[in-house]
């Protein structure tokens, strides 16, 4: 790679950090470009030199990127459930390994469950 090759794709990496940090002014990037672009002066194999840089040059510019504070994610709500609505969802969950010992295991079961009082205790008659 050639002098003028290298400083082309030096030219390249600068429009593309400055694409992905529009936020920071152009003449920041261009400065933490060429100051990573000199630090690789001294190498003697020349043809990963605009990628070390661009690497090199887009750590720094993350660290220098204002962030803006995240709002925390919603927590999905769950809609209270009546005692059939619970059992029929554990008849659907235990359907599965029952399929194929009866013809259709599939259809809720709903179980209403009637008040202490209403049965009459062994003991108590």
């Amino acid at each position: 790679m050639t002098n003028d090759e290298e400083l082309l794709h030096i030219d390249q990496v600068i429009d593309r950090l400055g694409m992905r940090f529009p936020e920071l002014p152009r003449e920041s990037i261009e400065q933490v470009v060429h100051s990573a672009h000199e630090h690789f002066a001294n190498g003697k194999v020349r043809d990963f030199v605009p990628l070390l840089v661009e690497r090199l040059a887009r750590e720094k510019l993350q660290r220098m990127a204002p962030i803006a504070p995240a709002a925390p994610p919603a927590a999905p709500v769950a809609e209270p459930k009546t005692g059939a609505e619970v059992i029929a969802v554990g008849r659907w969950r235990w359907s599965g390994w029952l399929r194929g010992w009866y013809p259709d295991v599939r259809m809720p079961m709903i179980v209403v469950v009637a008040p202490r009082a209403a049965f009459p205790s062994p003991d108590r008659a």
